[in-house]
């Protein structure tokens, strides 16, 4: 939801910087297919239905295929967008410690606690794992990296992130900028902005 809520924003923004969306018509997004293609796999596994089938096994390795699919569509456009460029690390330091757990991500009690998920932590704890997320313990690896950071300024939308979504999330804001911004780097974009200032 926080993620949809920047992409708002940043299309707002850029509307009102440039005042009109015509920018977008000279974009070229590559393999944009795949994005609905690695959304449709995880909205076919992260659902209760799934969840309760016999194929639930298969949800780790789904999921990590959604997120190779998903990764191939970031590489395809890294050179073109500053905002893919940042996207991409998050994204990266997300597939890492998903794969160090075994297609899982850690997830902290503790944080979603304070977030107020207490329906997700029964799951998590009655099951171990719950969707693509699993209980984060001293036999977790890469806590660090895992979903342990609490953004509570967000009131009813808060809930529990790692560093790599918060990368993303950034990334992503950037990048909806980029599309509605004329045919220059966002370097050159914030540089000239400066410069007028």
């Amino acid at each position: 939801m926080l993620l949809l809520l920047l992409i708002l924003a940043a299309f707002l923004l850029a509307i009102i910087k440039y005042k009109n969306i015509k920018n977008i018509e000279h974009k070229n997004i590559k393999l944009y297919w795949l994005i609905l293609l690695g959304f449709a796999i995880q909205i076919a596994i992260f659902n209760e239905k799934f969840a309760q089938s016999k194929l639930n096994y298969l949800t780790p390795t789904l999921y990590i295929l959604s997120l190779i699919v998903l990764l191939i569509f970031l590489l395809a456009n890294f050179k073109e967008y500053y905002g893919i460029k940042v996207t991409t690390v998050g994204f990266i330091l997300n597939i890492i410690v998903i794969l160090a757990n075994k297609g899982y991500m850690p997830q902290s009690i503790k944080q979603l606690a304070l977030s107020g998920q207490m329906e997700k932590i029964k799951l998590l704890t009655k099951y171990g794992h719950f969707y693509n997320a699993t209980v984060m313990t001293n036999k977790t690896r890469l806590n660090l990296l895992g979903d342990r950071i609490l953004l509570s300024m967000f009131g009813k939308f808060k809930t529990v992130y790692s560093i790599g979504d918060i990368i993303i999330m950034i990334g992503m804001a950037i990048f909806v900028f980029e599309l509605f911004a004329p045919d220059k780097s966002v370097e050159e974009i914030f540089s000239s902005t400066q410069k007028q200032q």
